[in-house]
């Protein structure tokens, strides 16, 4: 009798400790489903400190710098932009309700810019709008691609045609400040 109530409580804490396991396992799975930004790294090239300069004017001097920062496990990125003609800050977070990144940025002129967007083809690209001089929407895009480990290419551009055509408003380039 005490062999079989050995074997039954054997087998009943290996019943527990399996169902633990797999208890574990789909609560992994269900958090990278929630928080794919916590294991998918594509937006970290955006963290760091870095002076900023127009691309085509790699040795000028800065015309400014951003100070970016990774929050919540990699999943929020905080931006401050302190630059020559004003600065402001965004906030970068991924959102899984959409399955996209979203940057909302406003600047010290209470310019404000909605964007949403993936990582391809080597970038990070942002499509959304902003209000113009006259307050009427206009679509924007922002376009953050990773050159190099040092180096990131920005291109933004607002379209107030519907993307028939685009004005490139800012060609820069952010150089990484090494610590």
């Amino acid at each position: 009798m005490r062999i079989a109530c050995l074997i039954v409580s054997l087998s009943l804490l290996c019943l527990v400790a399996a169902g633990a396991g797999a208890g574990q396992q789909v609560q992994k799975v269900a958090d990278e489903a929630r928080y794919p930004c916590r294991a998918v790294h594509t937006f970290d090239f955006w963290v760091g400190t870095f002076d900023a300069m127009p691309w085509n004017e790699p040795d000028s001097p800065s015309r400014g710098q951003l100070h970016n920062t990774s929050e919540y496990e990699g999943c929020v990125i905080v931006e401050r932009w302190t630059g020559v003609q004003g600065s402001g800050m965004s906030m970068s977070f991924y959102d899984v309700n959409r399955h996209v990144w979203r940057m909302v940025w406003n600047g010290d002129d209470n310019q404000s810019n909605d964007f949403e967007g993936t990582y391809r083809d080597g970038a990070m690209r942002f499509e959304g709008w902003v209000l113009d001089k006259d307050g009427k929407r206009v679509l924007a895009s922002n376009v953050l691609q990773n050159v190099s480990p040092d180096v990131i290419h920005h291109i933004y551009s607002t379209s107030a045609d519907d993307g028939k055509t685009w004005v490139v408003r800012s060609d820069g380039r952010f150089v990484r400040r090494k610590p």
